[in-house]
């Protein structure tokens, strides 16, 4: 039978240290929206990666209580729906006042040179 890793479950102590990390980063606060939301939101790199800013934040800048995924998105290719809590919405809101304008149409999420950020393990965290 083939021995098959699994991932390693983050401690609090260990979400500590991460994000004590990210906080000495350039872009400190995409950096922490980008963890925390697949932290606390479930959702994964994929996932995250083909957000778009109106699928996050209402038309007044703030951040859905609900985030809905369409199947192109998804991971699994179907849509769903992730709940955003109250400690993920404060993480999402501290990051969209980051923002210059508000573009529904945009990523949500780019890269330090402002493209569209890639789901590929290795370019996830330029």
């Amino acid at each position: 039978m083939k021995h098959v890793k699994t991932a390693k479950i983050l401690t609090c102590d260990d979400l500590a240290q991460v994000l004590n990390f990210i906080s000495k980063m350039i872009h400190a606060e995409r950096n922490r929206a980008l963890l925390m939301i697949t932290v606390l939101g479930g959702l994964c790199v994929k996932e995250t990666a083909a957000l778009l800013v109106g699928d996050v934040v209402d038309e007044f800048g703030q951040v859905r209580d609900v985030i809905h995924l369409r199947p192109e998105q998804a991971k699994n290719k179907r849509e769903h729906n992730v709940t955003v809590y109250k400690g993920l919405k404060a993480e999402l809101q501290r990051y969209v006042a980051t923002f210059n304008e508000i573009n529904p149409t945009a990523p949500f999420f780019y890269t330090r040179t402002e493209r569209v950020l890639a789901y590929s393990k290795y370019q996830v965290w330029q």
